[in-house]
């Protein structure tokens, strides 16, 4: 049994930006805090897209996970967590965390809609590693002369940055030959601004195809199969089609059913029980919110905060989403900025995700030594010559001025 006198126990599953952010309303002199997550590094997930083209590589996309939470005064714990219940989270070897309050955080993982052979024979893009997989397929193919076809499966944010970063380094490579694929008829047909019509119009000069309104029903060795009988031959498959939920949501009883995110109140409280909160990518709230970083950092500072109160004995504060504008990169070739009923396109936004990319880095670890600080400035030159500066240049700058447009 916990002493009276003792810190109030907080556990936090998934160290994300929901779980990170969360972690860090903690003061380690008043609350004894355990964060728990299987893998060894938080990575940056809204650039990794960008692994693909190599513009970025995998280590300025990762940070040690355990050193980022010791200087949060709080413990790590790498483990898989299997079961939660309102005291405690089991671990895969059988250990129990006992907790007073507990964040869930897991993210989601890949979906494959049940769609055959796609686990086996498409390539996920929803980790660094991941992507390096997809940038290696792709330079060993392109020192061949064969023809080579790539499909993206997935017409929504990940599937469009996901071909612009391929067609950033292999477009102009004659034996590359693109394709994407979707069920919508449109691609980003929930970004208004109709910016379906816009990439179709940046990549009419290259070889690069749509078969929009049509699921897959097959992923082969060779290609992929659509629910019309059309078969697209296929070299390298990506699939960047959506996110289901982590299975531990329903084996713990936070979900109703394996398809289910956790339902939530609006302070992020669990329905199952009142000392957990559910927060980021693993939340179904009251006001459907995009699954989208920017949210799951305002959700982890959030719930923090409410667990806090919880602990205390104070009333719960309610979530209000604030608008925030979302940036879609498609490779070199245009950026989006999405607002809440137009979009503006220009390439020169690139740098807009770029800055929110070096300020976030440094939020999240911020240099406490010499060794961090050149690998700070490290990262920060390599932002400033590939994206800054030619970005900022004026020749590029006259030249593409003209290009911004407003999308209604």
């Amino acid at each position: 049994m916990r002493l009276l006198s003792s810190k109030p126990r907080i556990c936090i599953i998934g160290g994300g930006f929901a779980g990170l952010n969360a972690a860090k309303q903690f003061k380690a002199s008043d609350y004894e805090v355990t964060l728990i997550d299987p893998k060894p590094y938080v990575e940056w997930l809204p650039n990794i897209h960008e692994i693909i083209s190599g513009v970025k590589s995998g280590n300025e996309l990762r940070l040690d996970r355990r050193r980022v939470v010791a200087r949060l005064g709080h413990r790590f714990e790498q483990a898989k967590v299997v079961d939660i219940n309102a005291a405690a989270v089991t671990l895969e070897n059988g250990n129990q965390v006992p907790f007073d309050a507990c964040i869930v955080s897991t993210g989601g993982v890949i979906n494959h809609f049940g769609v055959a052979g796609a686990a086996e024979h498409a390539l996920g893009m929803k980790s660094v590693a991941d992507c390096q997989r997809i940038a290696k397929k792709l330079k060993m193919a392109s020192l061949g002369q064969k023809t080579i076809r790539v499909a993206v499966v997935g017409g929504g944010i990940e599937g469009v940055e996901a071909l612009g970063e391929a067609l950033r380094t292999y477009r102009n490579k004659p034996q590359f030959e693109f394709y994407l694929v979707d069920n919508h008829r449109k691609m980003l047909s929930g970004c208004a601004g109709n910016l379906d019509a816009q990439i179709k119009k940046r990549v009419r000069p290259f070889n690069v195809g749509f078969e929009l309104g049509h699921a897959v029903s097959q992923v082969h060795k060779e290609g992929v199969l659509l629910d019309n009988g059309k078969l697209l031959n296929s070299d390298v498959t990506i699939w960047s089609a959506g996110l289901a939920p982590n299975p531990l949501l329903h084996s713990a009883k936070l979900s109703d059913s394996p398809r289910h995110w956790c339902e939530v109140n609006d302070a992020f409280q669990s329905h199952h029980y009142e000392n957990v909160f559910v927060i980021g990518d693993a939340a179904q709230t009251p006001q459907p919110l995009l699954k989208q970083a920017f949210h799951a950092i305002d959700m982890g500072r959030f719930a923090g905060q409410n667990v806090a109160r919880f602990l205390s004995g104070q009333r719960l504060r309610r979530f209000r989403p604030s608008p925030k504008p979302q940036v879609v990169t498609f490779g070199d070739l245009d950026t989006f900025m999405v607002f809440d009923g137009f979009s503006v396109s220009s390439s020169v936004l690139g740098a807009a995700k770029e800055a929110v990319y070096n300020l976030g880095l440094l939020q999240l670890s911020p240099p406490d030594n010499p060794q961090d600080f050149v690998r700070s400035v490290g990262w920060l030159q390599k932002s400033i010559r590939k994206v800054y500066l030619p970005a900022a240049n004026p020749l590029s700058l006259v030249s593409r001025l003209p290009e911004m447009r407003l999308l209604r």
